[in-house]
């Protein structure tokens, strides 16, 4: 692997000397610093282990702090199939490109040997990207071969990235490189847009799957979403599928900062998609913290509550459902630490987003909870359709929120396994007092 690693290192210098005009080895201008190393890198494909891997040397910077992300989309194909309708000159541009897709479809030998499997993906991989670097330095002028010349950096790219998934230090930095070579060679360019994308691409790979083990993949997912965004505007429904997927995960995982920013530049960029419209509400509710909450709506018992009935009292509110596996393991937990703190002044108020009420009866009857909860007689506003869901963009359950006893927002991001520490962390005064003899 050493001689491999060696020979892919060479190919990348001289890729990106061929593309930006000069032969320094150093790191391109314009990227950011290096970055910390992440848990082992995985293989895309299906049947492969995980190896070690770090982040680039070397990131995209950016201009500030469900979608198809995982498709291998096949770029400029209509013109592909043109360059190759008819039998190119053996050695051509043209034919370079004929050998690469070729190679692609290529079946690889039946073995169920695991190591065998990828290395029969290293050896064509790497063959690919010689074909494509040739192809490349013999067009990147050539404005006639700008189609060959964007399918080469295509076939570059998905190469390097399957290599990166690997694992392959060397081809991580090549991914990276590679694409801020083509940026710098001309911004605007198709080429530099795909090369952008790889590299969203493979982080956003990388945040699915270390994601709960290293946080960081996630910040990078986030950034690279955002540059991309931010450099190619005209890139609309790539851009919108990371921006949504970033701002969701990111969301998802705490990461409330991320979140908003990919969130807001989803609506600023986008602002006229489906995508951008859903980012709203998720915003309203990342942007809560510190300020006052307008929240209530009808009981179980047929009254009416809102957070400003326990003025001068912690409160937590606590997004629900019996049908939410996730809460139903998680239930007692909460249960248990909410009490704890009752007795010190802590309110607790859910909001539930069942559809059958007769669900609701059964558990709070087998359950501890005494919860004052908010659940809406119209059927046609349960569930998901429910208002407060809708208005502050919930989409997974348990949720659970601190509002302090002045009524402003502390949290919107408690998991149920560290909400006894965070009561006793953020709400100091409400700890329980330890009965003393008095001497």
């Amino acid at each position: 692997m050493v001689v491999a690693r060696n020979w892919l290192a060479g190919i990348a210098t001289l890729l990106a000397a061929i593309i930006c005009g000069c032969g320094d080895d150093s790191a391109p201008s314009g990227s950011a610093g290096s970055a910390a190393t992440p848990p082992n890198a995985s293989p895309i494909d299906s049947g492969q282990t995980s190896t070690p891997g770090a982040f680039p040397a070397a990131s995209i910077s950016g201009n500030s702090a469900s979608s198809s992300v995982s498709d291998s989309l096949e770029v400029d194909r209509a013109q592909n199939q043109r360059e190759t309708s008819t039998a190119p000159e053996k050695g051509s541009p043209r034919w370079l490109v004929l050998q690469m897709t070729q190679l692609r479809m290529k079946p690889f030998p039946e073995t169920d040997d695991i190591e065998k499997q990828r290395e029969s993906r290293r050896v064509r991989n790497q063959e690919i990207i010689t074909l494509a670097t040739e192809a490349i330095a013999r067009t990147h002028e050539d404005k006639e071969q700008e189609a060959v010349f964007n399918v080469a950096v295509h076939r570059l790219m998905d190469a390097t990235m399957e290599l990166a998934l690997q694992g392959d230090q060397e081809s991580v930095d090549a991914l990276f490189g590679h694409a801020d070579s083509l940026y710098q060679r001309d911004p605007k360019s198709r080429a530099a847009a795909e090369a952008a994308w790889f590299v969203a691409r493979f982080a956003n790979t990388n945040a699915r799957r270390f994601a709960d083990q290293d946080i960081r993949w996630l910040q990078e997912f986030s950034r690279q979403t955002r540059t991309f965004a931010d450099r190619f505007p005209g890139e609309q429904q790539r851009a919108v599928g990371l921006l949504s997927d970033a701002g969701a995960s990111c969301d998802y995982h705490g990461l409330r900062e991320e979140a908003i920013l990919c969130f807001e530049t989803l609506k600023q960029n986008y602002p006229d998609t489906p995508q951008a419209e859903q980012a709203i509400p998720a915003l309203r509710r990342l942007n809560l913290i510190g300020k006052p909450l307008d929240l209530g709506g009808p009981t179980l018992d047929g009254g009416f509550i809102s957070v400003a009935d326990f003025k001068g009292s912690p409160v937590l509110v606590v997004f629900w459902s019996t049908q939410a596996s996730p809460f139903i393991e998680q239930a007692d937990s909460i249960i248990v630490a909410a009490a704890k703190y009752e007795s010190q002044g802590l309110q607790v108020l859910g909001v539930n987003l069942d559809i059958d009420e007769t669900a609701i009866d059964a558990f709070l009857e087998k359950s501890r909870m005494g919860w004052r909860t908010i659940f809406h007689t119209d059927a046609d506003r349960r569930g998901w359709k429910h208002p407060i869901a809708v208005y502050y963009g919930v989409t997974d359950i348990p949720q659970i929120w601190l509002v302090d006893a002045a009524g402003k927002v502390v949290s919107t991001t408690i998991a149920a396994r560290d909400l006894d520490a965070t009561l006793a962390r953020l709400l100091p005064a409400a700890r329980p007092v330890t009965a003393t003899t008095p001497r």
